[in-house]
């Protein structure tokens, strides 16, 4: 019985490449779950989706998988879910600040109106 151990009849290259694979299109899927709870106020889950993929992306950077050309229509919508994510975060981050504005302006109006009695 002259059988070869597992490990040397697993193709090394694929099981990398798959890994590859796997790394980003998880990538992907954490950036899309970020931007839907970005845009549903879910700041909490956000910011815990972040973590995951910041950790996750420094791992594909530093392998430098998108710079490969098989990668490059991930890398594109990559990109393109990092760049949606900041303008929402931005346009949030506006909408929140004319809140607190019209918040202020109430409470000195509330304000006023206390002082008038």
């Amino acid at each position: 019985m002259n059988k070869k151990p597992v490990s040397d009849t697993v193709d090394k290259k694929s099981l990398t490449e798959n890994s590859f694979k796997q790394m980003v299109d998880y990538l992907e899927n954490i950036l899309t779950r970020q931007l839907a709870r970005v845009r549903n106020y879910d700041l909490d889950g956000a910011m815990a989706l972040a973590a995951e993929a910041n950790d996750l992306a420094a791992s594909v950077g530093r392998e430098r998988i998108l710079d490969r050309p098989d990668y490059a229509q991930q890398q594109r919508r990559i990109k393109k879910l990092y760049k949606d994510l900041c303008l929402t975060i931005a346009s949030e981050r506006q909408e929140v600040g004319d809140k607190l504005k019209q918040i202020r302006k109430g409470i000195r109006a509330l304000g006023a109106y206390a002082d008038s009695m």
